[in-house]
């Protein structure tokens, strides 16, 4: 096995980067080693350094891994779908098309559970597969491919580094730790998607050979596993690096990393006891959060983040090289035109609409979303159920809002600032003989489509010019240090301790300069344990809005059923999309089912009804919801009919750094010209515009029609078909529970055809 890996290694592995950066000094190209045989290469630490750098290129600095790019929204992707199904996971966006949703959850049928539908390459367990061409659209060097290339690289390290003593004492220790941390990383991706995995590391106790058979291993075990090498690289690598080092993994992020697993393990996804105040998880959680914090606060973190204007700028003010107290872990990006889906930061022409970005068409914000986000005081602007609270005006949304709301959404009268060049962007539709035209920059029938009077603007860097947008070098925030407080307060809260969680909830508020009264708008002291989770979860939507966060949160916590099933199969869906969400919630196949230690939850009785939601997210429909000017009427030109109104020239422009008194005087002259011009809020939904037009909408019946439906087996991926042909090598693995063995369809009434027998969730 060694000499076939040292194999892989050499040929596939050292093979340098070929371009510069200032942020990723360390990903620099320094000669070609595939030549060199591994005793040369780790008897020079330039030569061992470049070597690791090319793995770290490929799993982090490029996103290589399908394991490790899954992140819903990492800004690497230029269109939401790049990610394939992840894009469709969260309540944040609505959907750009409505082509891969029909398939998967319009509520068909179709009950979708063979195993090559949705994880679409099967990651090989124990075969590096040399082949060059892609399977299913997918590099097929993934998973255990680099696994073994990482053990290899640490088992070369100490059987050669310490023959060779270097002026820091500590080179070889910090190159080994960053490998440990990556091989940590991508298990834990793999066993947030899959389930648990066969394990292989470079302890002689569990690295078999490739002819071995290796089981799965159950979750508690790949948790431990990969927890001990988080802790295990936080001993090795240093607490932060130099600017030419900048984006190397620390030792604060490996004790962080440690705090995203345990709570990932607490969570309902695996854990058939989170409901026990006394959880050994939840307490394993809570320790791992408390010591990320300890260690990022002594080495310096958490720091710049004091008001609502460094925590915006912390997303793209700092200069490439420069230490950002809030990034636990970075993603150097170069900008490098050359490797324009690889190195550089391609959030921009994802989100600047067509007026500023002629590529461009925005990222419109559901009305879900933007009624989410509190008001000014840090109260509710809706209930659970949407109903406006607290003198919420949800039609003058832009009024009255936390702070964050104005660094997360642009809006009418709103100034992008691109480079040098300052655009204010506006956001209502008209209409132009039968057909509607939207004033954000894109033309014809189609641009007044899925389009929303809000639009994402969080993490725009202005200093990315017009015309650059998909080759910036802005660095991408990985890990902050607010989620270590968030993930602090989601493990008090689960483990009934609500004093400490809202000492934590308030920390993150204070950061952002929400006033201090009532609790940071939090209220008096929670009612329950399930209380503080709620507003765990939703302090995360809005602090972590937009980040790739979201859709582990509705994952890990089962928010699209809460563990009761879901199938409008059973319910009934008849072939032409149409299904009741009040019927198909509790139907069918789910994991709590009341076996092996697992609580039976109902439609009555689970996570999402424990925790004081009305309904689950499966029945949602994002809406779109958009201001409009005499909808009912046609206008004489196709040019905008308010371009040259006297009202709206007199908005000033309403830009992120305003005051608060500066930002309401705009918002008077804002609302005069709706008000003078009158315009009113739209759902395209209610029949004026014809549903074609709305978010989650289109031109056909069964795109009209959708709504969220995604099944209790979708939690966790099965294992693609392919494992279990016999001339793969991998037929005696079990595949995950609720999906098929076999690449077919059986009786979408029948949930005995899901007979996968590997149950993730489990207790303890």
């Amino acid at each position: 096995m060694k000499n076939r890996i040292t194999t892989i290694l050499l040929a596939g592995v050292i093979l340098m980067v070929t371009h510069t950066s200032c942020s990723d000094q360390f990903l620099q190209d320094k000669r070609d080693y595939s030549v060199f045989a591994p005793a040369d290469i780790f008897s020079d630490p330039n030569q061992a350094n470049a070597a690791f750098a090319k793995v770290y290129a490929d799993l982090i600095g490029r996103y290589n891994s399908p394991l490790c790019g899954s992140d819903v929204l990492m800004r690497q992707a230029q269109a939401p779908n790049m990610g394939g199904q992840f894009s469709y996971f969260s309540d944040e966006y609505g959907f750009g098309t409505p082509t891969a949703k029909q398939d998967y959850y319009s509520g068909r049928y179709n009950k979708q559970v063979k195993a090559g539908n949705h994880m679409g390459n099967p990651v090989y367990w124990n075969d590096p597969r040399t082949g060059g061409a892609n399977y299913n659209g997918i590099s097929r060097y993934t998973l255990y491919p680099h696994v073994y290339m990482i053990n290899n690289y640490i088992a070369q390290i100490d059987q050669y580094g310490p023959n060779y003593p270097q002026d820091d004492a500590r080179f070889w220790d910090k190159l080994k730790g960053q490998a440990i941390f990556l091989r940590a990383w991508l298990y834990f991706d793999a066993v947030r998607l899959l389930g648990g995995v066969p394990w292989y590391s470079t302890g002689m106790d569990d690295l078999p050979e490739l002819t071995d058979k290796s089981d799965r291993k159950d979750i508690a075990y790949c948790i431990d596993k990969i927890c001990a090498d988080f802790e295990e690289a936080a001993t090795l690598l240093p607490e932060k690096w130099g600017s030419d080092d900048m984006g190397r993994f620390t030792s604060v992020a490996a004790k962080a990393m440690v705090s995203r697993v345990r709570l990932y393990a607490a969570s309902p996804i695996f854990n058939a006891g989170w409901d026990n105040p006394g959880s050994t998880r939840w307490q394993a959680a809570l320790d791992a959060g408390l010591a990320a914090e300890t260690a990022a606060n002594a080495a310096g973190y958490g720091t710049n983040v004091t008001s609502i204007d460094s925590w915006d700028q912390a997303f793209y003010t700092y200069a490439a090289g420069t230490f950002n107290p809030e990034a636990i872990i970075l993603i150097p990006k170069n900008g490098n035109s050359s490797f324009a889906s690889s190195y550089s930061n391609t959030w921009e022409a994802l989100i600047r609409p067509q007026v500023i970005d002629n590529s461009g068409a925005g990222l419109p914000a559901p009305k879900q979303m933007i009624d989410a986000f509190p008001l000014a005081d840090g109260k509710r602007a809706v209930d659970k159920a949407g109903t406006p609270v607290n003198g919420y005006d949800a039609e003058k949304f832009y009024r009255n809002r936390d702070p964050r709301f104005y660094r997360t959404f642009a809006f009418s009268g709103c100034e992008w600032t691109t480079g040098s060049a300052k655009t204010i962007i506006w956001l209502y539709a008209y209409k132009y003989t039968s057909q509607y035209r939207y004033t954000d920059g894109t033309t014809g029938d189609a641009g007044a489509m899925k389009k929303s009077k809000a639009i994402v603007w969080k993490m725009s860097d202005k200093n990315v010019a017009k015309g650059s947008e998909t080759y910036a070098g802005t660095d991408i925030m990985e890990y902050r240090y607010a989620e270590i407080l968030l993930n602090i307060a989601e493990a008090y809260a689960a483990k009934g301790d609500v004093n400490n969680c809202m000492t934590y909830l308030k920390k993150i508020r204070a950061r952002v300069g929400l006033p201090a009264a009532d609790n940071y708008g939090l209220g008096a002291a929670f009612s329950d344990k399930y209380a503080a989770i709620e507003a765990c979860l939703h302090e995360r939507l809005i602090e972590l809005a937009y980040e790739g966060k979201r859709s582990w949160d509705l994952r890990r916590w089962l928010l699209f059923d809460g563990g009761a099933g879901f199938d409008p199969g059973l319910a009934g869906a008849n072939g032409d999309g149409k299904y009741d969400p009040d019927l198909a919630w509790g139907q069918g196949w789910k994991i709590y089912d009341g076996k092996d230690g697992r609580p039976n939850y109902t439609k009555a009785d689970n996570i999402i009804t424990r925790l004081g939601y009305p309904f689950p997210l499966n029945g949602y429909k994002h809406i779109g919801e958009i201001w409009g000017y005499q909808l009912n009427t046609a206008q004489s030109t196709e040019d905008d009919p308010l371009k040259d109104n006297a009202a709206k020239k007199a908005v000033p422009a309403i830009t992120r750094d305003m005051t608060d008194a500066e930002r309401n005087a705009a918002f008077d002259k804002l609302d005069a010209f709706y008000a003078s011009a009158g315009l009113v809020t739209e759902d395209p939904n209610n029949g004026i515009m014809t549903s074609k037009y709305g978010m989650d909408s289109g031109s056909s019946a069964v795109d009209r029609d959708y709504l969220f439906s995604f099944r209790g087996w979708y939690y966790v991926y099965p294992l693609h078909y392919d494992f279990y042909d016999p001339s793969k090598g991998n037929d005696w693995l079990k595949q995950n529970a609720g999906w098929m063995y076999a690449n077919a369809n059986g009786n979408a009434t029948d949930t005995s055809i899901q007979d996968g027998d590997y149950y993730y969730c489990q207790p303890e």
